[in-house]
């Protein structure tokens, strides 16, 4: 009896301990329609039917608030959800309610369309080197404001004015803007209402207004010109599009831009080429190698002299899809399809047939499928999105193959471990040669929900992997050690969409910043084309960057983005390995928020929301939950 008294207590105690209460509770003007951690800050952004507030963590108290007026509140207040005039301005510490710019860690008000004299803010970017946000502020639709404000005083660094040729903002398609935006150590360029314009960072001043329609803008690999591609179609819809396609790695997926290439002087802003670039097959993308400008075409590709303008090759490299070139001793390495063919300084080819870019081994791939690989000690894994193939070195013929679902199946690679991960519905395979870890090492893995599992991280000598309400814990060869699935309240009519792992861990405006999130601890499954596409891209970006291109490419710029703006310790924080993960359930007749460690799927802690669908967010760095109840906001500290 006495026994079973102190069972009775511990249990108690442990219940009691375990369902945690809320450190703060904040009731605002009225009902609660979203939490928003800033992406810079971390800063609670809440939005009701009627206004938006920051929240101090810590206190719990108001930073700061901005009242709801006119259309949007009234509509708001007849149940018509018309949003929030707050929008995050990214890759800043900034917020704009309407047309007031402040600082979402103060709320300090910097810019307004009063006090500045301005209708709208139609773009922002950031600026290397200033540490520094540009907003382009419309003042008619020809003519813009440019302000430059500096990140660490919140004052305005200078003020410019531009106008343009034609509307900055289409009325018939909202679509517009600022196009083409690029940046060295000292200068910007961009396009907007088909008009080139490059200008200083220094102090804002205007070098170059260009009525051109251009389609892409790069600088020259000395920084002493602009080179501007003409833009072939004069739909703003399409000229954005085929500007975008040109950053990616597949040929598949670029696009002709336009047929003519001008280049500017950087200081001047005059014309330096005493002719433009014609292509008669149109514009597709470009690279510098060995100095020179090698620019790629619809049907092949040529060497420039980027200085002159003229050509250095008496011909054209005549083939389709061309990727890039390589300098060699002989002259220059050109790869396209999966081919390459050497020719010489004066694109001469010294080859009379070209060779296989994978050679030595019997992988045979279409010159339209892209693949990536993995090489070890022992071999060579080749991925496609449609197989994946296993040779030992020195040996010609195919070890194994297995082959892909691009619908279903799922992959990812753990940088730490060299293993390459495949999740095939049923059936999880750990592929790495040097550890004896092959196709017949096949695993069987059973999940409730195969599609949702969107996530594999990679713990110290465990994988965890997840979706939004199931989880599993696997040894590094795939053998599962635990595993579980959490049935939510009010299941059948959907799946909550705001508790998983990945969301929580890496929340998702820190994993849009690349050089966030720690890839030796974790990687998101990806579908086979999209696994594919992604390493081939930062490939390219890497080997692009490597060779000198002057333009910023997305990883390298986000990157350097998170350095510079990161507050120190969130930064850590967010690069730290994260020990738990959350899910929302019902336990023993309570509908609560589970802590799970993601060693060992045990329990850490439990928190009673009590209703169906909670809204809530997770802060990993200041170790907060954020949850809505109606117009209540209740924040609670977790382990």
């Amino acid at each position: 009896m006495k026994a079973k008294l102190i069972l009775g207590l511990i249990l108690l105690s442990f219940i009691s301990y375990a369902q945690k209460s809320p450190d703060q509770s904040i009731t605002l003007d009225s009902k609660i329609v979203n939490i928003n951690l800033h992406q810079i800050t971390g800063i609670p952004v809440v939005t009701t039917k009627g206004a938006v507030y920051g929240i101090n963590g810590e206190t719990g108290e108001k930073i700061w608030e901005f009242k709801e007026t006119g259309l949007v509140k009234s509509l708001n207040q007849l149940g018509q959800d018309q949003g929030s005039s707050f929008t995050e301005i990214p890759n800043s510490p900034y917020g704009k309610f309407k047309e007031t710019v402040f600082n979402i860690k103060s709320g300090n008000k910097i810019i307004d369309d009063q006090k500045n004299a301005f209708k709208s803010i139609i773009d922002t970017k950031y600026i290397f080197g200033k540490k520094a946000t540009l907003f382009f502020a419309k003042v008619e639709k020809t003519k813009a404001k440019l302000f430059l404000v500096g990140i660490e005083s919140d004052n305005i660094l200078w003020e410019a004015t531009i106008e343009s040729n034609k509307k900055m903002i289409s009325t018939l398609t909202g679509l517009g803007g600022i196009g083409n935006f690029i940046q060295n150590e000292d200068k910007i360029a961009f396009t907007t209402g088909k008009t080139v314009f490059l200008m200083n960072k220094a102090d804002g001043k205007v070098i170059l207004t260009e009525k051109y329609n251009a389609g892409k803008l790069f600088f020259t690999e000395d920084n002493k010109a602009l080179i501007a591609v003409e833009n072939k179609s004069s739909s703003l819809i399409g000229g954005a599009i085929k500007a975008g396609f040109t950053m990616g790695l597949s040929l598949l997926g670029k696009k002709v831009i336009g047929k003519e290439l001008l280049a500017f002087d950087v200081n001047t802003g005059k014309e330096v080429w005493k002719k433009p670039i014609k292509l008669d097959e149109g514009f597709v993308d470009y690279q510098f190698v060995d100095q020179k400008l090698f620019v790629i075409h619809k049907d092949g590709a040529s060497l420039y002299d980027p200085a002159s303008g003229k050509e250095v090759w008496k011909k054209e490299f005549k083939r389709k899809k061309v990727k890039y070139a390589e300098k060699t001793p002989e002259g220059y390495m050109v790869y396209y399809k999966n081919k390459k063919h050497l020719v010489d300084n004066v694109g001469k080819k010294i080859w009379k047939r070209p060779e296989k870019v994978i050679k030595n081994v019997d992988f045979e791939v279409d010159d339209e499928e892209e693949f990536t690989s993995f090489e070890y000690d022992q071999g060579v894994l080749f991925v496609t999105p449609y197989r994946i193939e296993y040779f030992k070195k020195g040996k010609e013929k195919r070890e194994y193959k297995i082959s892909l679902d691009e619908e279903s199946d799922k992959l990812a690679y753990d940088q730490k471990n060299k293993n390459l991960i495949l999740l095939k519905k049923k059936k999880l395979y750990v592929l790495n040669p040097d550890k004896g870890l092959g196709k017949d090492q096949v695993r069987k893995i059973k999940f409730e929900e195969h599609a949702a599992i969107h996530s594999v991280e990679v713990r110290s000598d465990s994988y965890f992997m997840n979706s939004n309400w199931e989880y599993a814990i696997t040894d590094n060869q795939g053998n599962v050690t635990k595993q579980e699935y959490f049935k939510q309240p009010g299941e059948g009519l959907r799946h909550l969409k705001n508790a998983g792992a990945f969301a929580i861990g890496v929340t998702g405006s820190v994993t849009k910043m690349s050089g966030m999130y720690n890839m030796s601890t974790g990687a998101g499954l990806a579908g086979t084309a999209a696994f594919v596409g992604k390493r081939n891209l930062s490939k390219e970006g890497e080997r692009r960057f490597n060779k000198g291109m002057n333009q910023y490419y997305t990883g390298a710029a986000m990157e350097n983005v998170a350095n510079l703006l990161w507050d120190d310790k969130r930064y850590s924080a967010f690069k730290a390995t994260k020990n738990s993960t959350f899910f929302y359930t019902k336990k023993d007749g309570k509908k609560v928020l589970l802590q799970i460690n993601k060693d060992t799927g045990d329990i850490i802690e439990s928190f009673e929301f009590g209703v169906n669908e909670p809204k809530y967010k997770l802060d990993e760095p200041s170790k907060k939950i954020y949850f809505r109840n109606g117009s209540d906001l209740k924040i609670f500290t977790f382990n």
